[in-house]
């Protein structure tokens, strides 16, 4: 043990109230300045290892990401070198005479002279439908012509989708030159210069059947395409349409918007588009389902229909009005006579007759129950009354020069003081073909 090991140990045995001599802590302090320059070092080493670990690692990481561009280049390069090759080769099997004359006498062998499988060799010795991968396929393609209807593309897409399904072993490449296959009129025109100008301006071609339907939809769907139908099926209502018809395009509405909602949602919806009288019978049905909801709707508009078939009879009976007696009197001159809307019937009690017919329709109309308000007028457009039921009763008489009169342009006043014309004479009936105007 050295002097300075003696000294320490010394001055552990010594208590806390002793006192060290100067020399003794001078010794003290060097010891422990080289056990810290001891463990210095040994940490400097350490750090010093890890950082050239590091630098390594660096060097390394970097090598491979030069590597990775390298072969990713080459990749690339190969792509294109590989393209080209196949574009040449169909090119030249396109020029080659030889191929086509042995593709034409192979056609024109008979049949049991004809080789099995055979198909059109290129250079290689390998069939043509090898080199494509295509051939003919056994299902036909939906033809698209790119009008401006959106249903057409939509439904072109959704047919080819199901084509796909139906047939997966085909690959991106396959399906875009199949889909395109079929394009006639402007789709035709529009794809070839789409096609052009992307390898004109150096742009990557479509590859997959997912960019080309992107580049089809962004070109034949508008943007506000489901704004749209949203709007349509927020203000769809029955009107004229039957029960069927009405949930029919409700249906079609939803699938284009694509539109998830709650059951209870879709019924109420379907129910606050139907007919007033329809939905005031169809509230007192229960219903769990959209199914049963339908089939109550249905029954519903029958029952109005069948309803309004037995009313329609009973008024028409109620309105019978026996045909006058044929008069025997000779009858007028033909340029004088009128062709009248009534036959039979003398002019004088035109009026008569529309008074009596607007009364008669007039207390009808007074009986009608709430139900009838939804019924309108093919003839005054008016509401709450059928045409038969109409009080407009308009006559309009067309003579020999093509020329007519209606109702409101005849004197009342002089229809009703007498019988007579202007000339003293009576006025007959017309015994010539009438024409009926409604």
């Amino acid at each position: 043990m050295s002097a300075s090991d003696h000294k320490i140990v010394n001055q552990e045995n010594k208590s806390a109230a002793d006192i060290i001599t100067w020399r003794e802590y001078e010794a003290l302090r060097n010891e422990m300045r080289r056990e810290f320059r001891a463990q210095d070092d040994v940490l400097n080493g350490k750090v010093e290892e890890i950082s050239q670990k590091l630098d390594a690692t660096h060097v390394t990481v970097t090598t491979m990401q030069d590597q990775m561009t390298d072969v990713q280049r080459s990749l690339a390069d190969l792509r294109l070198a590989v393209e080209n090759l196949t574009t040449q080769q169909q090119q030249e099997d396109d020029d080659d005479p030889e191929l086509q004359d042995d593709a034409h006498n192979a056609r024109d062998a008979p049949r049991g002279n004809r080789p099995r499988c055979w198909a059109p060799l290129g250079r290689n010795g390998r069939g043509q439908d090898e080199e494509d991968g295509l051939g003919k396929p056994k299902f036909p393609i939906p033809k698209f012509e790119g009008g401006a209807d959106v249903e057409e593309y939509l439904t072109w897409e959704l047919k080819i989708e199901k084509l796909w399904s139906l047939h997966p072993h085909y690959t991106e490449d396959q399906k875009i030159k199949l889909a395109s296959s079929e394009f006639d009129g402007y789709a035709l025109r529009w794809w070839d210069a789409f096609v052009r100008n992307r390898e004109e301006d150096r742009e990557q071609p479509i590859r997959t059947w997912r960019a080309m339907k992107e580049a089809m939809t962004s070109r034949f769907v508008p943007t506000n395409y489901l704004r749209n139908i949203y709007d349509k099926l927020t203000l769809l209502r029955q009107g004229v349409k039957t029960v069927d018809e009405y949930y029919m395009e409700m249906e079609m509405l939803m699938q284009r918007g694509r539109v998830r909602e709650s059951l209870e949602m879709t019924m109420q919806r379907f129910l606050n588009g139907l007919k007033y009288d329809i939905k005031g019978i169809v509230r007192h049905y229960n219903y769990t389902n959209m199914n049963q909801l339908l089939h109550h709707a249905r029954e519903a508009e029958s029952q109005l229909a069948d309803e309004a078939k037995i009313k329609g009879r009973a008024t028409g009976a109620g309105r019978f009005t026996p045909r006058a007696a044929p008069s025997t009197a000779p009858a007028p001159s033909p340029r004088s006579t009128p062709y009248c809307t009534t036959p039979s019937t003398p002019v004088s009690n035109v009026s008569n007759t529309k008074k009596s017919e607007s009364a008669a329709s007039t207390s009808g109309s007074n009986v009608s129950t709430a139900r009838n308000r939804d019924m309108a007028c093919h003839t005054c457009g008016g509401k709450g009354h059928f045409k038969r039921d109409c009080p407009n009763r308009k006559v309009m008489i067309i003579n020999e020069d093509n020329e007519y009169e209606t109702g409101d342009d005849v004197d009342p006043n002089a229809l009703e003081d007498d019988d007579y014309d202007t000339d003293g004479e009576d006025a007959y009936p017309s015994d010539a073909r009438t024409l009926v105007v409604s």
